[in-house]
């Protein structure tokens, strides 16, 4: 992977703030320094992707790993508001989840996910789901 000076931002959407944690330390050891912004509040999602844009991001660069099952919405829920969303359906959506039930990993996809991942994942499983996302691969900032 190269680098690129427009940088991915990684928005983690996780009510778990623990898993929030050993997501970004686990991506800062493996030294992807890309900007990682969180949110725990999944009804916010738009407000923080808005925020991202008002800072000077830009939605193209932006990659949302959504946490699959959150108390107030699930991550089902979230993913069809985006992809319903005229300024955000192409942003880049992977799905993490403790569950490795292949009919979520079947929904995920079929709601529009770029990506599934089981947690706790390790690193060279986030990289073998970014090579499948074509337009990002180039993205990360090692």
């Amino acid at each position: 992977m190269t680098t690129d000076q427009r940088a991915l931002t990684i928005l983690m959407v996780d009510d778990n703030q623990d898993e929030v944690f050993l997501t970004r330390r686990l991506l800062r050891r493996d030294g992807i320094v890309n900007n990682f912004v969180s949110e725990r509040d999944p009804t916010r999602i738009f407000d923080t992707l808005d925020h991202l844009i008002e800072l000077g991001g830009d939605r193209n660069r932006i990659m949302i790993l959504l946490d699959l099952n959150m108390p107030q919405i699930d991550g089902f829920s979230v993913l069809r508001k985006i992809r319903k969303s005229k300024r955000y359906k192409d942003v880049t959506v992977i799905m993490l989840s403790a569950s490795d039930d292949e009919g979520d990993m079947l929904d995920s996809f079929d709601k529009g996910a770029n990506g599934y991942m089981v947690k706790p994942f390790r690193a060279d499983e986030f990289f073998t789901v970014l090579n499948n996302v074509s337009h990002v691969r180039y993205q990360l900032v090692q």
